[in-house]
């Protein structure tokens, strides 16, 4: 396959197969060893790129989505002969130990300094948090990042000469699957006709995860949509948002419409991966893996969000609750999308929450998560509830008895804790690695306190 695209300023052209990793294109095709590799799956930011501006994971994107995209690695900051401000400042300030996490963190740095031009450090800390460091030297990280002005990025510029690699080996290697990179839904449509049986995805952050650790054959084809424009739309409809399925995580933080209308979806999604996982993945990603543990669900659930279905010839909505039938298993059918999300609006709850509680405070899979919706009066007597638990069963668990014994009762401790035995009949929560079902059980009654900060 030929792909065509911008690589530290220069046009490049390469004939490569296009399920080739972008890290193995970068590194042992193109001699660019500055971007590192190291967990291979999303979870250290080693890898980590920009592509069209934004931090990516190289190790979790195929060379066929290159194609006419603009793409820095470290090799391309600064000006010929002159380090970029941040590369200085990591210098300057001894925050470079054995190296190999500082050109992602660096990257993700120089990402975060064009959003926000003088983060504090805890903005910062978020900007890293999708780049580990087995050193432990976060402290001096923070430090060269802090003291890197706004002045100097004024005067910093990637690199607009550098000169372009050349492929290494030119013969091919074996291709392995595949790729189609549809630009419309007809495109789709005719995609999934000519590979009936391929794998659909976006972000590729747990599609292109499984296929590395092979739970995804290599053989098996591969139908990515995320060029498709039309699937990344976000609309106001009047009474209900319309989500496309293709819509990054990162654009729905950013997008006011749903900022004003769905808080807790907002809250769910700043703790969603990292950045660069943010970047990449998508809603509808989140929904059809279907893992408990899905930061979104338990706020979808909560707002009973209905699902768009559809096939090349038929449409088909659904509730959310209907829709995924347990880990990694969803209705849909053979030929089918979920091409968007219906959220109505729900002005009339006035409290919001959602938290999850995880090992670690970046890239964490919950442990127990709750998203709570309710409207609290002046006199605090809940009016109206909804309530969705996370990662202590095997789909999202929700209760209708138990919301019924809230609704209409005025808010105290007691008031909560009367419904502790009701959510130990209905939890099932497993062990595992990450928890025992004893402290999950413990965590998910606790966790309904928190509405005692409406």
């Amino acid at each position: 396959m030929n792909i065509n695209f911008i690589l530290n300023g220069a046009d490049v052209s390469f004939d490569v197969p296009p399920d080739l990793r972008v890290i193995d294109l970068l590194r042992e095709h193109l001699g660019l060893t500055g971007t590192k590799e190291s967990c291979g799956s999303g979870e250290c930011g080693s890898c980590t790129i920009l592509v069209d501006g934004e931090t990516r994971l190289s190790c979790l994107m195929l060379a066929s989505q290159l194609e006419g995209r603009n793409i820095v690695t470290i090799e391309g900051l600064g000006k010929e002969g002159r380090l970029h401000p941040v590369q200085e400042k990591f210098i300057s300030e001894g925050a470079v130990q054995c190296g190999f996490c500082t050109p992602g963190m660096i990257m993700s740095a120089v990402d975060l300094l064009k959003r926000k031009k003088s983060p504090d450090r805890d903005e910062i800390r978020e900007g890293i948090s999708g780049n580990i460091c087995r050193c432990t030297g976060y402290q001096k990280i923070v430090d060269a990042i802090e003291s890197v002005s706004e002045k100097s990025l004024g005067s910093a510029v990637f690199r607009n000469n550098c000169p372009a690699p050349e492929l290494k080996g030119k013969h091919r290697l074996n291709k392995q699957a595949e790729i189609f990179m549809p630009g419309t839904i007809d495109e789709l449509w005719a995609g999934l006709k000519e590979y009936p049986d391929a794998v659909l995805y976006s972000g590729g952050t747990d599609v292109l995860a499984k296929r590395r650790k092979n739970l995804i054959a290599k053989e098996k084809n591969l139908i990515c949509v995320e060029n498709i424009k039309e699937l990344k739309r976000i609309e106001d409809l009047g009474r209900e948002i319309f989500i496309g399925s293709g819509a990054t995580h990162s654009s729905l933080l950013e997008n006011s419409v749903i900022q004003k209308n769905f808080p807790v979806l907002i809250q769910s999604l700043r703790v969603l991966g990292s950045p660069q996982i943010r970047h990449m993945g998508t809603i509808g990603g989140n929904i059809c893996t279907a893992s408990p543990a899905g930061d979104t669900l338990p706020p979808l659930y909560a707002l009973k969000a209905v699902l768009d279905i559809r096939k090349e010839n038929r449409k088909r909505l659904i509730p959310i609750h209907d829709f995924i039938m347990g880990p990694g298993k969803t209705d849909l059918e053979h030929g089918e999308i979920l091409y968007g999300i219906r959220i109505e609006k729900r002005p009339e709850y006035n409290f919001q929450y959602y938290e999850k509680v995880g090992q670690r405070n970046a890239l964490s899979i919950a442990i127990a998560a709750i998203a709570i919706l309710a409207n609290i009066s002046s006199d605090n007597i809940i009016e109206k509830i909804a309530i969705a638990w996370g990662s202590v069963g095997p789909a999202i668990i929700t209760c209708q008895e138990i919301e019924n014994r809230l609704t209409g009762r005025k808010l105290s401790e007691q008031l909560i804790k009367s419904v502790f035995p009701h959510v130990e009949n209905i939890v099932s929560p497993i062990d595992d690695i990450r928890a025992g079902r004893n402290y999950r059980l413990v965590v998910s009654k606790n966790l309904l306190l928190r509405i005692l900060g409406a």
